[in-house]
């Protein structure tokens, strides 16, 4: 129970203060006129970034913060261990959701199995150590670059850890130590010792080789062993509850209370330390302390006001809290980076000061400056002119701003001249003084002042909304409007530079360049000339005129830099070198001089190292004010910045080379490879991920890369911090990462594993399965050029035979024609012959008939020999044989062996039937037929039927087409 009451108490400490709250919903001119009347905190402090919980996703509160050996920044968050490394953020819960109250970063001998590490050196085991209720462990980060868990606590077994809860996490050179409010675990690395403390106990400290802690109403004990001894001379902080031990001078000790002030401890003796800020620091309550190594400075965390730095001698150089920035003003804990920056845990966020940065920026939540645009010391004072007036404080003092009356809205120029102070403002020109101000002029737009000497007397050129004008002293040596420039164009000019041959060089506000020469009383233009675009210039538009060194003139025209020559032409200049990104330049003192990039100044100052400064001016209004010998003022968006240009060389904040932090397998984010060494990708992974950041905070980093292997062409500038890799092939990789701090490459070796069939024996298989493919593709195609010749000349030999047919065809058709023509010609001598027999026998007929008639009529007048002798002569020439035969020869050779085949199929056919069927067979009628047979027509129809009967035929069958089908 007073272990938790004490826990309780001491949480309740850490409650943010909710005293005062800003309410909105106020008038935009109440917002106003509290801007201008009310007095706002006015210091000059480190540039102070802000993490909310809104960036980095988890818990607002962080109650501890450490830094590993590779810049990274881990934090004790409610939600977890939080994890950034400059490009982005990263939870790591506990496994069962506990808040992370202690974080600390070590590293262990790393010891692995047979003396070997696969793919990357040997090299240190990197642990974070955690706490929170009733479990404590670390968190190592593997191989992949990612960090896995490892419960201590829980293989211990301590029945006291079911109700501590670890707060602080200490590292001595032996142990690691595990606080809880009334318990200590002790770890060497292997093993866990649990000691009992002498009461309810606060944080532990390593101060002077000494392990010190408050017990609480009793003092402070210095822990020898296992056993806890009183530290003499502390006694009378038993009252008070100390929140910090820190080392002091001497050898001395610097104890820190909530509420009781600060005291410090040398040999035996106890003495409280009073410093200015004492008082407030009682008030605020102190939380948290440390001791920065840049300068001893001392740094105080509080409850209820943020954070004070103080010097070593107890003088307060900064202070941060709401007013000036910072997210919240109960400040949870404090960690000095390798960088020597400043991190600060809080209730609400995290912020990080630049305590080590040369630049010193004015930052407030409720800036009355807005944009800034001028600025001039006069009098001690800082004159500062923005777009809401002129506003003024005492140089380096945390006094607020105050608003010059009578100038309010936008002021373009601040300049001291001879020792008055001139104002170039939107309404008119001023001079201002140390009771008030003084209008010179009703010129609009004063944007830049020229003294130029005239014999004894100087004359002051100013550039405006409209034209030039001259302004000189009166007899009182006051500056006063003297004239308008005549013969010049009335056009807005917002630079003048003088070459050294006293011709003014002018730069239009938004369109032109311009060369011009003057009388000598600056009262007269009496050469005018206008540089045309792109015969003489590259672009018209944003020209700038820069004074260069020993009086030299340099024009800027895009993104090209430029010289007069003799002759006043316009030649490229050889002073600046040529950028990927777009730049103006400004210049300072005794020859120094500034790139102005969009997010960042460089700083070339001769005999030292270039530097980067972290700085966005004002866009299109770019400058840069040397205040005095010391500082430079830089003008921005919400206020500005100091840079001292005496400050040191050394600025390690942009060293280094981006860091490997993870490369996954694009298909399966969770499945992860090792970061170092040169590991050897499994064969499927064929699109990655590799993520990278550089461990630089409070900066706007971009990258490059290339994957080479792949391509040898640099990306594009990029703030993203990871790139992916598809369709990748088997081969060794180099991938290269730069940022836009350095020109220091990191690069990540790795290759990806071949699939079986892109290994060299699957290689010669394949090429031996191809050269087998093509030789069978060659035989295959020998073999189908030789079918295909054998089938063309198949074809060519079918087209002959066909010809040949044809040709053959085309002679039997006329052999055909020719026999037909034959057989018509046989038919017409058979039908000749035919007709011939009939004819004789029909005139052997009448002759026998006549002569039958002559023997009728003359009786014995005609002697029968000589009658018969004739009358036989004809009958035997009227059925004669010869006829016949003749008859037969032509009818067979015109009928194709008629005779021969009818006589094959009716052998006892007679030789008068075959006469019947040779007449049947030429269509010939009976009439016809009856004399070539020599016989009559009714004896021609019995041979017919008796013909008919002896070939079996029925009495439907023609006998004459019977006769035709043989």
């Amino acid at each position: 129970m007073i272990v938790n009451t004490a826990a309780n108490r001491l949480m309740k400490s850490h409650l943010p203060g909710r005293a005062f709250k800003y309410k909105a919903g106020c008038g935009t001119a109440i917002l106003f006129l509290l801007t201008i009347f009310l007095p706002s905190l006015a210091q000059e402090t480190p540039p102070l970034i802000n993490y909310p919980a809104t960036l980095y996703k988890a818990h607002n509160q962080n109650w501890d913060i450490s830094q590993s050996a590779d810049d990274v920044i881990y934090s004790a968050n409610s939600d977890g261990l939080l994890e950034h490394d400059g490009a982005s953020w990263k939870l790591y819960p506990l496994p069962d959701g506990q808040i992370v109250r202690a974080a600390l970063y070590d590293e262990q001998p790393s010891a692995p199995a047979g003396g070997k590490v696969l793919n990357r050196t040997a090299q240190a085991e990197q642990r974070i150590y955690v706490g929170g209720f009733s479990e404590f462990g670390y968190w190592k980060k593997e191989q992949d670059g990612q960090l896995r868990y490892y419960s201590l606590s829980k293989k211990a077994g301590f029945a006291s850890l079911r109700t501590e809860e670890i707060w602080h996490i200490l590292k001595t050179p032996k142990y690691i130590y595990f606080q809880s409010f009334s318990v200590i675990y002790r770890y060497d690395g292997k093993n866990l010792k649990e000691i009992k403390s002498p009461g309810n106990i606060m944080f532990m400290r390593f101060v002077q080789n000494r392990v010190l802690v408050q017990s609480i109403g009793k003092g402070i004990y210095e822990l020898k062993g296992e056993k806890f001894e009183p530290l003499h001379g502390t006694e009378s902080l038993s009252p008070a509850i100390v929140s910090s031990i820190l080392p002091f001078r001497n050898g001395g000790i610097l104890i820190t209370t909530t509420k009781n002030g600060l005291y410090i401890w040398q040999n035996g003796t106890l003495t409280p330390w009073t410093i200015g800020i004492s008082g407030e620091l009682k008030r605020n309550i102190i939380n948290r302390a440390i001791v920065m190594t840049r300068d001893s400075s001392l740094v105080f965390g509080t409850i209820q006001n943020g954070v004070y730095v103080v010097s070593k001698n107890g003088a307060l150089r900064y202070q941060f809290n709401k007013e000036t920035g910072l997210q919240n003003n109960t400040v949870l804990a404090l960690k000095e980076d390798s960088q020597q920056q400043l991190w600060i845990g809080l209730d609400q966020g995290i912020d990080m000061v630049k305590m080590s940065s040369p630049i010193i920026a004015y930052q407030t939540s409720d800036n009355p400056l807005g944009s800034t645009y001028a600025a001039a010391i006069w009098h001690g004072k800082l004159y500062v002119g923005s777009n809401k007036g002129v506003f003024v404080k005492k140089w380096l003092s945390p006094e607020p701003f105050r608003p010059v009356w009578g100038l309010e809205g936008q002021t373009w120029a601040l300049k001291v001249i001879d020792g008055q102070l001139l104002c170039g403002h939107n309404d008119a020109t001023y001079r201002i003084e140390e009771n008030g101000v003084t209008k010179i002029s009703n010129i609009n737009g004063g944007w830049v002042f020229l003294p130029v000497r005239n014999g004894q007397d100087t004359l002051l050129l100013q550039g405006a909304y409209v034209g030039l004008h001259v302004y000189k002293k009166d007899a009182k040596g006051i500056w006063t409007y003297a004239y308008p420039v005549k013969n010049s164009v009335p056009i807005p000019i917002r630079q003048i530079v003088r070459d050294r041959s006293g011709a003014f060089w002018l730069g239009h506000a938004y369109k032109g360049l311009f060369q011009t020469k003057l009388t000598p009383a600056l009262d007269s233009a009496y050469q005018w000339k206008e540089f045309k675009a792109p015969q003489e210039l590259p672009s018209e538009f944003s020209v700038e005129v820069v004074q260069w060194l020993n009086g030299q003139v340099r024009v800027r025209s895009g993104n090209a830099f430029f010289q007069p020559d003799a002759f006043g032409k316009l030649v490229a200049s050889q002073d600046f070198s040529k950028e990927e990104e777009n730049y103006k330049v400004r210049t300072g003192l005794h020859g120094d001089w500034f790139k102005v990039f969009m997010n960042r100044v460089v700083f070339y100052q001769p005999g030292k190292e270039t530097r980067s400064l972290p700085l966005t001016l004002v866009r299109n209004s770019e400058t840069v004010v040397p205040l005095s010998e010391d500082y430079y003022f830089f003008c921005l968006d919400n206020g500005y910045a100091l840079y001292n240009r005496k400050s040191p060389d050394k600025h390690n904040d942009d060293d280094g080379a981006p860091v490997i932090r993870k490369v996954a397998n694009l298909r399966n984010l969770n499945e992860t490879f090792a970061i170092s060494g040169s590991p050897s990708l499994p064969s499927e992974v064929r699109a990655l991920r590799i993520a990278f950041a550089l461990p630089v905070y409070g900066q706007n980093v971009q990258y490059k890369y290339r994957l080479k292997g792949l391509t040898d062409q640099w990306s594009e500038w990029t703030d993203q911090s990871f790139v992916e890799f598809t369709n990748l092939e088997s081969t060794d990789y180099i991938f290269e990462i730069r940022s836009s701090l350095n020109d220091t490459i990191a690069t990540y070796h790795f290759s990806v594993k071949p699939f079986w069939r892109e290994t060299l024996l699957a290689k010669i298989l394949f090429a031996v399965v191809i050269a087998l493919a093509l030789a069978a593709l060659i035989v295959y195609q020998e073999k189908r050029l030789t079918r295909h010749r054998r089938k063309l000349i198949e074809e060519q030999e079918e087209k002959l035979r066909q010809q040949r047919l044809s040709s053959e065809r085309q002679i039997m058709q006329i052999q055909n024609e020719k026999l037909q023509s034959e057989i018509q010609s046989k038919s017409q001598q058979l039908s000749n012959v035919a007709i011939n027999v009939v004819k004789k026998n029909e005139i052997l007929e009448e002759i026998r008939d006549e002569l039958k008639q002559v023997k009728a009529d003359m009786g014995h007048q005609l002697p029968n020999i000589h009658y018969q002798k004739l009358l036989n002569s004809i009958e035997r020439n009227v059925a004669g044989k010869d006829d016949w035969v003749l008859f037969e020869q032509n009818f067979d050779e015109v009928h194709e062996h008629f005779f021969k085949r009818l006589r094959q199929i009716y052998p006892t056919i007679s030789p008068s039937e075959l006469r019947l069927a040779a007449c049947l067979r030429m269509n010939l009628s009976t009439k016809e037929m009856a004399p070539v047979l020599g016989i009559s027509v009714r004896g021609v129809e019995i041979k017919r039927y008796r013909l008919r009967k002896k070939l079996d035929l029925d009495n439907d069958a023609n006998l004459a087409q019977f006769m035709m089908d043989i």
